[in-house]
């Protein structure tokens, strides 16, 4: 059995251009979190974000949608994701940037890699 993985990924217009939600220096990307191989009993995922966000600590119950949340980010930090069981639970922490890498793959198109090297710049 996998175990539970943070998966970040640019969401992306129908170019394939990731959207940004606000523009300006930096530009804020608009991103979707989510967990991958959650244990049969999980009922949420909390997710805890970089304390400048207004809601830092953001939960998701929608299990057929691998509890994903959608944020907006300019820049790089620590992502730490708890998956509520019944049984018991499990975290996970990742760098923002290294979900992305892992949502996206070894070779992201050139607009995606793009958007990736501005978040690991900030």
């Amino acid at each position: 059995m996998s175990k539970p993985t943070l998966v970040a990924k640019f969401l992306l217009d129908a170019q394939g251009v990731p959207i940004v939600a606000f523009k300006g220096d930096p530009s804020h990307y608009l991103i979707e979190l989510a967990v991958t191989n959650a244990p049969a009993d999980t009922y949420a995922v909390t997710y805890e974000l970089h304390e400048s966000y207004y809601e830092p600590v953001r939960e998701s119950r929608r299990r057929s949608e691998h509890f994903s949340e959608e944020i907006t980010s300019y820049g790089d930090y620590n992502v730490r994701a708890t998956v509520r069981g019944k049984a018991r639970s499990q975290v996970i922490l990742a760098e923002l940037s290294e979900a992305l890498r892992h949502g996206h793959g070894r070779n992201p198109p050139p607009e995606v890699a793009k958007a990736l090297k501005d978040i690991e710049g900030n």
